[in-house]
């Protein structure tokens, strides 16, 4: 079982927290951010990551190059950054193939999801999509892309749901992209709706969007213990000591 963690972007947005840090290396009770993320995919049986790596990139494989649970790809962009889907696509293109299939995983949330929660898909949804993603209610005051869910399609016009930054993906649906060349992501989940082979599912949980710098400032220093599964303070100490 795959997943991929894109942690190329710059974190303009977190101000002077990221001047000489990468996002994906913001703490959280002094916990990288980046892994909330690893530990929820070791917990949904990913045994093989690709993280993209391009602003301070470099630290990102420092911090991780004594992480073994499964096995990691480091994808550099040089000189270039790819972008959401060129990233992803170039990750394929040297370490996996298109015949796999894949979770995405955002580094920016941290998610709280119910004990017997799998992003895997069932047999017949993975008939029915070439992509899943995982959604919830926007929130009051705040300025998510708006889409839409119905019969579990997702559609771009103006809806009550946002992206969760989770999401379970066919390989094969990037193969009209080129390798090392820039791609937004969200054009290729337009052109799976139009088809109606992008899912959406809600996301039977909580979570926190720590992407903004008044909301990482809010939480920095939360220990969310108990707000994960129980095999997260071993994993939380193992990876401290």
């Amino acid at each position: 079982m795959k997943a991929f963690f894109p942690c190329a972007g710059f974190g303009t947005r977190m101000g002077e927290w990221t001047k000489f840090l990468p996002k994906p290396l913001l703490k959280i009770n002094n916990i990288p951010l980046i892994y909330y993320s690893l530990f929820h995919a070791r917990s949904w049986g990913v045994n093989d990551g690709i993280l993209n790596l391009h602003y301070f990139g470099e630290k990102i494989q420092k911090e991780l190059k004594g992480f073994n649970d499964f096995q990691l790809h480091f994808s550099s962009e040089t000189p270039e950054i790819l972008g959401t889907g060129g990233g992803i696509r170039t990750g394929i293109e040297r370490f996996w193939n298109l015949q796999n299939d894949f979770l995405v995983l955002n580094p920016d949330f941290i998610l709280f999801p119910e004990s017997e929660f799998s992003p895997w898909p069932n047999e017949k949804d993975k008939e029915k999509f070439d992509c899943i993603l995982y959604l919830s209610k926007i929130p009051e005051n705040t300025n998510y892309t708006g889409l839409s869910l119905k019969e579990d399609l997702v559609g771009f016009e103006a809806g009550g749901y946002f992206y969760l930054g989770l999401s379970w993906m066919k390989a094969e649906c990037l193969s009209d992209l080129e390798p090392n060349k820039p791609y937004d992501l969200a054009d290729t989940f337009r052109k799976l709706s139009s088809q109606n082979r992008l899912g959406g599912k809600i996301f039977p949980g909580t979570f926190l969007d720590l992407g903004e710098k008044k909301f990482y400032e809010k939480y920095k220093d939360t220990d969310f213990s108990d707000r994960l599964s129980n095999d997260w303070v071993e994993f939380r100490n193992r990876i401290s000591s």
